[in-house]
């Protein structure tokens, strides 16, 4: 791949589009090289700046409409020489349904369920997991929920 180049934190420089295959070998190679590093964390941090960075660009309205313009110049749809493909599209489209007393209704029953559902999870969560319990106002049996999670990492950005 003759688009990228490495830096001093193992993260390629892409000089060119890519394909998914290409990122997803790029994305190989980079762990592979991070596995054999004293540490993974400038990598980590560099990774949740891009991250960061590109959620700025694609929210900009100005680079947005830009964008769209050049694409509308392209008859409204566009393949790059890497072989993206950029097509002018309607996005968050949104009905407005309340007029519906049927819709109403039914959005009624569904918000009174789940706040029912909510306050039963409330109360389970308060009990030791796999105990029983007995809600001595209504005689109800209940039994602790299993809880289970996994460990991750998060990265948060100075401002």
């Amino acid at each position: 791949m003759e688009n990228k180049a490495l830096q001093r934190n193992s993260l390629p420089v892409i000089k060119a589009g890519l394909s998914k295959k290409q990122i997803a070998s790029l994305a190989t190679q980079t762990v592979a090289q991070v596995m054999e590093s004293e540490s993974a964390l400038p990598v980590a941090e560099a990774i949740a700046a891009m991250e960061e960075f590109a959620k700025q660009v694609r929210k900009d309205e100005r680079f947005v409409d830009m964008l769209r313009d050049e694409i509308i110049m392209h008859n409204g749809r566009l393949h790059t020489p890497s072989g993206a493909k950029l097509e002018v599209t309607e996005a968050a489209v949104q009905y407005d349904y309340a007029q519906d007393g049927s819709w109403r209704a039914l959005t009624e029953e569904i918000n009174a369920l789940l706040e029912t559902r909510r306050q039963l999870e409330a109360k389970l969560r308060t009990i030791a997991p796999g105990k029983m319990w007995v809600d001595h106002e209504t005689g109800e049996v209940l039994e602790g929920p299993q809880k289970s999670s996994r460990s991750t990492y998060r990265i948060t950005l100075s401002k």
